[in-house]
């Protein structure tokens, strides 16, 4: 059975994020009103929280930006030096197959060396000793592209 390694998803972390601050809205009140805020709790709405998640000052992106960059370190700096081989499918809007190797030089590199730079969620499972699967979704492929890495 297939282990999810990481997940980068930004709209379902800020759902989930939102969803739980609302419902410990005195968490809420502690981590992100800079102690300033001494209102009761009964005040705090859900829209303002959020609001809150979804606005500029938020740097819920970043964290968890940084957590997928963490469980990438995890898994693959064992594996630095190596070499990897990608099979894609259904990639693009026409659904293209393509192949391709790289090395890895940085942890990073199982992410930045597959998925297109634009808005898009990546989620990477190990279905066996060295070798993973990656589902990447973005505008032109919102149903998934599918891609098998090998590490030799």
């Amino acid at each position: 059975m297939a282990k999810r390694i990481a997940n980068f998803n930004v709209s379902d972390h800020l759902s989930s994020q939102i969803e739980y601050f609302q419902k410990n809205k005195g968490e809420y009140q502690e981590n992100f009103t800079n102690g300033f805020d001494d209102r009761s709790l009964d005040l705090i709405t859900d829209k303002e929280i959020q609001d809150y998640f979804f606005s500029a000052d938020s740097e819920e992106h970043h964290y968890h930006w940084e957590d997928f960059l963490y469980d990438l370190e995890e898994e693959f700096s064992q594996h630095i030096g190596k070499v990897v081989s990608v099979e894609g499918r259904n990639m693009g809007w026409n659904n293209k197959t393509g192949y391709k190797t790289f090395q890895i030089e940085s942890t990073e590199d199982i992410f930045r060396q597959i998925a297109p730079e634009c808005d898009l969620t990546f989620s990477i499972d190990k279905v066996d000793n060295k070798e993973y699967e990656v589902v990447i979704a973005h505008h032109d492929s919102p149903m998934g592209e599918n891609y098998n890495l090998k590490i030799k």
